[in-house]
């Protein structure tokens, strides 16, 4: 107990316990690593963001080059199958477009006339064929070809062939259907000719034409002849023309823009089969 009021206050002052200055706001130190990881954070969710929109980007383009690739190889499909083919013209032919020293087996010829033809024995008329081929105004485009008016035969000529189907590609009268424009393109040496869309064919048949010229020169048996699952009697045999096709698509007119080089592009796959009759 205190002896005197002197003494009790001297006490209190003693007990009263040290209250430390409060300290009104952040250091500089503070304030700049906070700045720091709240910059980190936005960075991070931006990156996030991107990435999210561009997965949503090429998902969207990748449906959209799926459909495309669908309708034009249903229709190559269905031109195939239809085909009339004879001894002289198996019903497709593929030919190739030169770029350079390159050649790309581009264009797809197809005889399906939309009534009896005209020379069933024999080679098909210019208007009686279906041209697949890329644009030869822009390789991006995918398109079918007709030329309903021209009456020409198709020579079989190989180098006559190639001239006249190049002829009926930029000709004014004919019919021209685009298929898509989404074709990958790719640069192919220099100038002006140097663009080239991916897309390729590709023809066997069975028996091939050498079997076949070996069979009309007496130097192949009729019954060695390699025909499809063997079909075959001792007049007639079922030959076999089978096509693949390729086509590499960009998954969207976005990513054309953003990848001209075309290093996302997606390759589609088809193929189609006509049988016919072969006579000896």
């Amino acid at each position: 107990m205190c002896r005197d009021s002197s003494s009790c206050a001297n006490q209190a002052l003693v007990r009263r316990p040290h209250r430390r200055p409060v300290r009104a706001a952040v250091t500089l130190i503070e304030l700049l690593i906070a700045m720091s990881v709240v910059t980190m954070l936005v960075a991070a969710l931006a990156v996030m963001a991107r990435a999210v929109q561009l997965g949503a980007e090429y998902s969207e383009g990748h449906s959209i080059a799926t459909q495309h690739a669908r309708v034009a190889l249903e229709r190559i499909t269905a031109a195939i199958q239809d085909a009339t083919a004879n001894e002289s013209f198996p019903g497709v032919a593929v030919l190739e477009s030169k770029k350079g020293t390159n050649t790309f087996p581009n264009t797809l010829v197809v005889w399906r006339p939309a009534a009896a033809p005209a020379n069933p024995t024999g080679q098909p008329l210019l208007k009686e064929l279906i041209i697949f081929c890329t644009d030869p105004a822009d390789q991006s485009h995918l398109v079918e070809i007709t030329a309903p008016s021209n009456t020409t035969t198709l020579s079989t000529d190989p180098t006559t062939m190639q001239t006249q189907i190049d002829g009926l590609k930029t000709s004014t009268s004919s019919n021209k259907v685009m298929l898509t424009d989404l074709i990958r393109v790719g640069t192919v040496g220099t100038g002006t000719n140097s663009i080239q869309g991916c897309v390729r064919f590709l023809a066997t048949s069975t028996p091939s034409a050498a079997d076949w010229a070996a069979y009309k020169a007496s130097t192949t048996p009729w019954n060695n002849l390699p025909w499809v699952q063997n079909i075959h009697g001792t007049n007639t045999g079922l030959r076999q023309v089978r096509v693949a096709a390729e086509l590499q698509l960009m998954p969207g007119e976005e990513w054309i823009l953003g990848d001209p080089a075309g290093m996302q592009a997606v390759p589609f796959l088809g193929s189609a089969a006509l049988y016919y009759e072969m006579h000896k």
